[in-house]
């Protein structure tokens, strides 16, 4: 059972620090009574990088784009033409990378060997537990 505690406990740090993320940016929606947090958000389109207006226009016209590093900082609403455009930009867990899924199926294992561990004990305890 310890094994399998340690198996289980190991898992959780090999995964957050081997787990792939990837960031993906599209359109959400129009705003059209924005909040005050999204008034405080709202970057200009004319401030935009040729780059990010060029993402942001595919974004608006139903595009939506995977990237596999956080190094693009994409915006969350953009004001474009006297429009509120509300923008998603999420992270998520790149499943098929062996850094994600490896320590999952060690955490799976780890768990496994625990839930055997028991079941073991209980059969050899009787119905009783003595």
């Amino acid at each position: 059972m310890l094994l399998g505690v340690c198996v289980l406990l190991a898992s959780l740090p090999a995964w957050l620090g081997a787990a792939d993320f990837d960031h993906h940016f599209s359109y959400n929606h129009r705003i059209q009574d924005p909040t005050f947090e999204q008034e405080r958000e709202t970057t200009p389109y004319d401030q935009l990088s040729t780059e990010e207006k060029q993402y942001v226009d595919a974004a608006i016209d139903g595009r939506s784009f995977d990237f596999e590093d956080d190094s693009r900082e994409m915006p969350s609403v953009v004001e474009r033409g006297g429009t509120d455009y509300a923008l998603d930009s999420a992270r998520s867990v790149d499943w098929l990378n062996p850094g994600s899924f490896g320590p999952v199926l060690g955490g799976i294992a780890g768990f496994w060997l625990v839930f055997e561990a028991v079941q073991h004990e209980r059969a050899h305890l009787g119905p009783h537990g003595v």
